[in-house]
């Protein structure tokens, strides 16, 4: 799971919570690449926050037969102002 992003100031002021579903590549380094939402939160500020904290996201790399392959993850983030 990717570290939690701030929560955008215009999002927490407006009183903004919500679900963003994250579908994502992790490539045989372990970056990520080919991010995109599959399900928004309803909040386009947490949407992007959420995108932005995973593009600095590194992963270590699934293997198979001891080699490093690419894998498509999908991850929900759950935004809640009381966590």
């Amino acid at each position: 799971m990717p570290p939690p992003p701030n929560y955008p100031a215009s999002a927490r002021r407006n009183g903004e919570e919500g679900v963003v579903l994250l579908s994502f590549l992790i490539n045989q380094a372990g970056q990520v690449e080919l991010s995109k939402v599959l399900q928004s939160s309803g909040s386009s500020a947490l949407d992007e926050a959420a995108l932005s904290a995973l593009s600095q996201c590194r992963f270590t790399p699934a293997t198979e037969n001891g080699k490093a392959i690419a894998i498509r993850v999908t991850i929900p983030y759950v935004w809640r102002l009381n966590q």
